[in-house]
């Protein structure tokens, strides 16, 4: 997973996405369907207009994004954190219901080399649905010239469809 993130690997081949939905229901149901918290402040959006193929085309795995007006990620469910990275830029989540999840702040915001963004946990900790992240600054990210799109991707099920409630 972090090799995917980080750039070092291709995305296990045949990932698609399914589109997202975005109205609130019961967590993880039979059709794949994880229901969360907003990890973000901001405007949900389709995967499909983030500005990046890697994303908008769903290799990476099915998912939505945010147009952030906030300045911090909290964890969407309860879970365990399963990478994080010195530029901050993104956060790995294994939930306690065995989706793995990635918050990926920004596109291409990897070349900022941490410049704006502060990691509030570190691999392995356990955390609560609402618990803080990871913050970052929205104007460093927008004077460095990047999109602060923020994915939200389930990395482990093609199939899923993510809702916010």
């Amino acid at each position: 997973m972090e090799r995917i993130m980080s750039g070092d690997a291709a995305a296990p081949a045949g990932s698609a996405a399914t589109g997202a939905v975005l109205t609130a229901a019961a967590p993880k149901t039979d059709a794949g369907v994880r229901t969360l918290r907003q990890p973000l402040a901001g405007t949900v959006v389709p995967l499909s207009e983030v500005p990046d193929p890697t994303f908008a085309q769903g290799i990476m795995g099915p998912g939505v994004a945010i147009q952030p007006s906030g300045d911090t990620v909290f964890a969407p469910a309860d879970g365990t954190i399963g990478a994080t990275f010195d530029s901050g830029h993104a956060i790995a989540l294994e939930l306690d219901d065995g989706t793995e999840l990635l918050i990926h702040v920004g596109i291409d915001t990897v070349q900022m080399k941490g410049d704006g963004f502060e990691t509030l946990v570190k691999k392995g900790d356990r955390v609560m649905a609402g618990a803080p992240l990871l913050r970052f600054d929205i104007a460093k990210i927008a004077a460095a010239g990047y999109s602060a799109v923020t994915p939200v991707i389930v990395l482990n099920d093609e199939s899923a469809t993510i809702r916010f409630a």
